[in-house]
């Protein structure tokens, strides 16, 4: 059951009424802000643990009802869950290990075609290079131009060791913390409206129950959304004639998690990939187009029409979301942006004190 937020007009008596709490709140949220970036390496792994969670629950409910324990279903969907991802990262681990050891290569090759193309641009940059340099003031003490000393940054292979330790102790983190949220099932729920006072225990309970029920809702049905996507341009980059379109498709499908940026930076990379492996400029643009089409497809016709107006937020909030939760917690909260900006509606629409906030987020 979905509540409606309160009018603008009684929203608007409340907050001249309680001016106060506005300054309250602002403080709370100074504090909360804080807290996140401070101790990301506390918060990232729960809230990632907790969206993962309402996403794999509708797995566990489904066994559940066919009598097989919280505990065991909750173990059985982390065992398919990471045989699943082992298996797609073991198949793409030989073309990505290809891509990204001609990466140096492949940029280079794309760049020279790029100056092929825009030959004139940059003939019209040397000229206007050259007479800069003819037109420069001389310089003093006979020309002599003082000698700068810089230190060579250590290479990438030196950082490989820890970064590779500290992934997997975070997804070791995420695993195992799913998988107790899961084998929980509602009793932390429970647990939660059982130290409320009685009136509000049951009002609690249906809303946390309400609450999960919509964004697991919503996480199943975009992350179905993004693996469609994924499907699409593996099959569309097939026909085209890419390289390891697989590989591509996985990549769409995770970029396309990010709102706006990951599709621009999916189309640069099908875009550098197209230039240096086809002869014509055509072929290239075709590629770069097909995806283009795809992604359109996906943000204006398929997701409004499978999350319709469930779980409704303007651009501005997506936008916003985006830049806040990218400067919280970098490349992993840009990832998270969407669902956690969600999960922000979904509790504004149902705390009377941040009804405000849910206006603002609704579309």
């Amino acid at each position: 059951m979905t509540t409606r937020p309160a009018s603008p007009h009684t929203l608007r008596e409340r907050t001249l009424a309680h001016p106060e709490r506005w300054f309250a709140a602002g403080t709370f949220f100074i504090l909360l802000v804080a807290a996140l970036k401070l101790a990301s390496a506390f918060f990232l792994p729960v809230i990632a643990s907790a969206l993962l969670a309402l996403l794999l629950a509708p797995a566990v409910r489904w066994q559940s009802k066919r009598g097989i324990p919280a505990g065991i279903a909750a173990g059985l969907v982390i065992i398919g869950l990471v045989v699943v991802v082992a298996a797609a990262m073991f198949s793409l681990a030989r073309p990505a290990a290809a891509w990204l050891a001609g990466a140096p290569e492949t940029i280079a090759q794309a760049q020279d075609k790029i100056r092929r193309i825009a030959a004139p641009l940059y003939n019209l940059q040397r000229n206007v290079a050259k007479v800069q340099e003819a037109t420069a003031t001389p310089a003093v003490d006979g020309g002599k131009k003082p000698t700068k000393v810089e230190m060579a940054p250590a290479g990438m292979l030196s950082k490989v060791p820890g970064t590779t330790l500290g992934f997997f102790g975070a997804v070791s983190t995420v695993l195992f913390l799913t998988f107790f949220l899961l084998a929980g099932g509602e009793r932390f729920g429970e647990k939660l409206g059982d130290i409320m006072p009685e009136r509000y225990r049951r009002q609690m309970i249906d809303g946390l129950r309400d609450m999960q029920a919509q964004m697991s809702r919503y996480l199943s049905t975009s992350a179905m959304i993004r693996a469609g996507l994924g499907l699409a341009t593996w099959g569309v980059l097939t026909l085209v004639g890419l390289p390891n379109p697989a590989l591509f498709g996985v990549v769409a499908a995770v970029l396309n998690f990010i709102p706006y940026l990951g599709s621009l930076a999916m189309l640069l990379i099908i875009g550098v990939a197209s230039l240096v492996t086809f002869d014509t400029t055509q072929q290239a643009l075709v590629a770069m187009g097909a995806f283009f089409v795809l992604s359109v497809v996906e943000g204006n016709v398929v997701t409004p029409l499978l999350l319709g107006h469930r779980l409704p937020l303007n651009a501005v909030a997506i936008f916003v979301g985006l830049l806040f939760w990218g400067w919280i917690w970098g490349i992993t909260g840009a990832v998270l942006a969407v669902p956690l900006t969600v999960l922000v509606k979904v509790i504004a629409d149902r705390v009377k004190p941040l009804e405000p906030l849910g206006v603002i987020l609704d579309s």
